[in-house]
Parts: C-alpha cells; sequence; structure tokens
C-alpha cells in the first residue's frame, strides 16, 4: 500500500474526518465498576460480633491474670511515730529543733527550765550528808558500849567467883550471913549491869542501822534529784525527722501527754491491702515491686515480712487490728487483709512520707 505525499503548504489545509459514536451505542465512561454495598443488617451482625468477641478477650484476659500476678493500688506508706514525752513537768526554756527537721538519737530537742531541779538536787544532797554525819556519832557510841560491856562482864564474873568462893564457908558458919549477903548483893548488881550494859549496846547498834537505812534513803533521794535533773534535756529516742512541731519557748509541759512526733527513719513499709483469694499466694518472703507515688517512675523491690490475721470488721472496734473499709462510694467490696512489706532497697529515709500512696505488683 502506497501513502500519498502531501506537501508541506497543504498540511494546514487538511482536515481530518470527525468520528461520531453509533446511534445505539452506550456512552464511554472512564470511572471504574463499583462494587455492591453489604446491607445494613450485616453491618450490624458484624459489629455485634466484634464487640462480643472484645468483651470474651478482655473477660479472659483478666480472669488468666489472676493466676499469673496480683495487683493492688489500695496501698500506703508507713513507718512508726514515735511519740516524744517529757518524764518531768515543767515551763519550757528553749526549743532546739524545728518543724520537719531531721534528727539524730540523742540530740537535745527541748530544754525544761533546769532551776527548781537543781534546788531539789541541792536539798536532797545536804540530807544525804546530815544522814552520813551521824554515822559516826553511833559507832562511837557503839564502841563506848562495847567497852562498858568488857568492863561490866569482867564484873560480872569476879563476883561471881567470890559468890562461888563465900557459899561454902556461909554453909559451914566460917562466914557471916551479913557477909554473904553483901557478896551476893554485889554479884546480882554485877550481872543487872551486865545485862543493862548489853540491852544499851544493842539499842546502839539498832540506831545505828536506822542511821544507815536514812542514809541509803537519802542517797536514793539524791539520786532521785540528779535523775529528773538530767531529764531537763529531752533528748531523740530514734533517727528520723520532726514532724508537726507545735513548741515554743515558754509551754508548760508534763508527763501526761506527747508534745513531739518524731518518723522512725528505721521502720519504713509498706503496707498492701490485698483481695482475700490474693493472699494465698503471697507467703513470707516473696519478693513484690513497689510504685511510690511520691517517686514515680521507679519500681522498689519488697518482700513480704507478713500477712494481718485479725482485721477488724467494725469501724469502732478494738485500735490494736487493723481496719480496712469494704465499701467506697456505696460499693461493695471484696474483704481486703493487710500485707506488710518489706523494702530491700528503699529510697532515702528523707524521701519517704508516711502516708503516701503505693502501687504493689505481685508476679506469682
Amino acid at each position: 500500500m502506497e501513502i500519498e505525499k502531501v506537501p508541506k503548504g497543504e498540511l494546514n489545509n487538511l482536515r481530518i474526518p470527525e468520528v461520531r459514536p453509533a446511534p445505539h451505542a452506550p456512552p464511554f465512561s472512564a470511572s471504574p465498576v463499583e462494587p455492591a454495598v453489604p446491607s445494613r443488617r450485616t453491618t450490624r451482625r458484624r459489629r455485634a460480633l466484634v464487640l462480643l468477641f472484645a468483651v470474651v478477650l478482655i473477660f479472659g484476659l483478666w480472669w488468666v491474670s489472676g493466676y499469673i500476678f496480683a495487683y493492688t493500688d489500695d496501698a500506703y506508706v508507713d513507718s512508726d511515730l514515735v511519740q516524744v514525752t517529757p518524764e518531768i513537768a515543767g515551763p519550757l526554756e528553749a526549743v532546739q529543733v524545728s518543724d520537719n527537721q531531721w534528727v539524730k538519737r540523742g540530740s537535745v530537742l527541748f530544754i525544761i527550765d533546769p532551776t527548781p531541779f537543781e534546788l531539789q538536787l541541792e536539798q536532797a544532797a545536804a540530807r544525804e550528808q546530815e544522814a552520813r554525819a551521824q554515822l559516826p556519832v553511833d559507832e562511837a557510841t557503839i564502841e563506848s558500849l562495847r567497852a562498858q560491856k568488857e568492863a561490866a562482864d569482867e564484873a560480872a564474873r569476879l563476883a561471881t567467883l567470890n559468890l562461888d568462893r563465900v557459899t561454902p564457908l556461909s554453909r559451914m558458919g566460917a562466914l557471916s550471913k551479913q557477909d554473904y549477903d553483901t557478896t551476893r548483893t554485889t554479884q546480882e548488881q554485877s550481872l543487872a549491869q551486865q545485862h543493862n550494859v548489853e540491852a544499851t549496846l544493842e539499842r546502839a547498834k539498832q540506831m545505828l542501822r536506822l542511821d544507815q537505812v536514812a542514809v541509803a534513803t537519802a542517797s536514793t533521794a539524791r539520786m532521785y534529784a540528779e535523775w529528773r535533773l538530767s531529764r531537763t534535756d529531752v533528748v531523740a529516742p530514734v533517727d528520723g525527722q520532726i514532724t508537726n512541731l507545735t513548741l515554743a519557748r515558754g509551754d508548760y509541759v508534763s508527763p501526761s501527754r506527747p508534745v513531739l512526733a518524731i518518723v522512725d527513719a528505721s521502720a519504713w513499709r509498706v503496707i498492701a491491702n490485698y483481695k482475700e483469694y490474693d493472699i494465698r499466694h503471697l507467703p513470707p518472703g516473696r519478693q513484690v515491686w513497689v510504685w511510690l507515688d511520691t517517686n514515680p517512675w521507679h519500681l522498689y523491690r519488697a518482700r513480704v515480712q507478713g500477712i494481718a490475721h485479725a482485721i477488724s470488721r467494725d469501724h469502732g472496734g478494738s485500735m490494736l487490728v487493723p481496719y480496712v473499709s469494704p465499701t467506697v462510694d456505696w460499693i461493695r467490696l471484696d474483704r481486703r487483709i493487710p500485707v506488710r512489706l518489706q523494702l530491700i532497697d528503699p529510697p532515702p529515709p528523707q524521701d519517704l512520707y508516711a502516708g503516701a500512696d503505693a502501687r504493689v505488683l505481685t508476679l506469682y
């Protein structure tokens, strides 16, 4: 087939015939074919199945998790609150600490006015000296009576010998009755003098014992006065943090009520209230993980120290056993048993706060 060549000048005048669609041909469309839209009933059924599956899956995971770990957010940090009560009464001369201050054991917290106790000590010391001064007098009296007793014993012995000598002579008539009576009277007077000196000596010894008891009593009173004076400086019984200090100079304190509290730095623990069916997985010694709200984003290791074997079911019951409320906003919850945890690697005591919230996770 030969193609006819068209001159360049006639190329612009060349007309291309218009192509028209057939009268019965369907109009041309470039869009793809749309799929069939599912019915509304099918969509609802699918959503219901997905929701049911999600609920079943969540319930299954929750049920299985009870055999893998136990978690509670009903936990808190606790320690011993040492109540400082003075052992003597009196006005405060000085307060040596401030609120929230860290104190060491043995450091002075406050000072009670020592003036009346110093006077009592001087008075007790004077009474002790007075009682001790009587002892040499008693001892000298006893020594004198002992000498008198020796003389009386010798006189009685000699009078008895004389009586023994003249008695046979008097029986034989070789001695007058008057001389015999004089010898016998002398012997009886000697024995009476001997008994009198012995009684006086015994009374002197009893007086010495009484004075020795008086000395011991005075010495005890003096030591008690010294002890009371030493208690004017009230010291910290433990290492810890002063909390809620309200003391001021001039306040009158007495042994009838505590006046200061210290949070013991050596008794920090975590109390976790676990549900009843979880405590079977928490034997003493099991390791758990603790999250402290006061120091977040850090897990601390802890060890189960023990489980409380008694709780109070009455909010106004005995204070010797803990009470854990079983209701929250009128919702009845499972009973919870306090579990005491001991921190293995605790933060510094200054970073712990009694009563702060905690969360505990236990892996079985």
